[in-house]
């Protein structure tokens, strides 16, 4: 079975339809009162950045046109290497730019991200991902495609404080 995980600025609440759609989840951590100010968009190469400094891998969904060969995520170490809950293998990973509607196989390096994909990712690895993530750009919406969870990551928290509330 094929599952997603999706990563959006917590900003993104204030879309047509997306803070009634994130509402009707079964499980939902962190959702703010009010939606937080739109912050600025992390580049490519920034959200890349963070994944690897995070200790992340998975395969690139995309090609960073104008980057050297090494802007990509790391590639699993071998199934062997990645068994087990705790590994930081983020599966199929994509991302989509301002205006993007569809997963590019090229995106620019200076291009600002609005949502970052994993498919058939450990979960762990995305709770790491995503706090990486806050950390450089504010606070991060997690959710699956269905919207069963729901899950809002601020700045400053810590994968291992927020373990026994992830809901994947």
């Amino acid at each position: 079975m094929s599952w997603s995980l999706f990563v959006v600025p917590a900003d993104e609440l204030t879309r047509d339809g997306m803070a009634d759609w994130i509402a009707s989840a079964e499980s939902i951590r962190g959702l703010p009162e009010r939606t937080p100010p739109v912050l600025p968009r992390p580049s490519v190469a920034e959200v890349l950045d963070a994944l690897r400094a995070a200790g992340c891998h998975g395969t690139n969904w995309f090609e960073v046109v104008d980057e050297p060969a090494g802007s990509r995520l790391p590639e699993c170490p071998g199934t062997a290497a990645c068994t087990g809950d705790g590994t930081l293998d983020l599966g199929e990973a994509s991302v989509y730019t301002a205006g993007q509607t569809s997963s590019l196989p090229a995106v620019a390096a200076d291009a600002a991200v609005e949502t970052v994909t994993f498919r058939k990712p450990n979960p762990a690895a995305v709770l790491r991902a995503a706090c990486a993530l806050a950390a450089l750009a504010g606070p991060q919406l997690v959710f699956d495609e269905s919207a069963t969870a729901a899950f809002v990551i601020w700045p400053g928290e810590e994968p291992a404080d927020l373990e026994g509330d992830w809901p994947w």
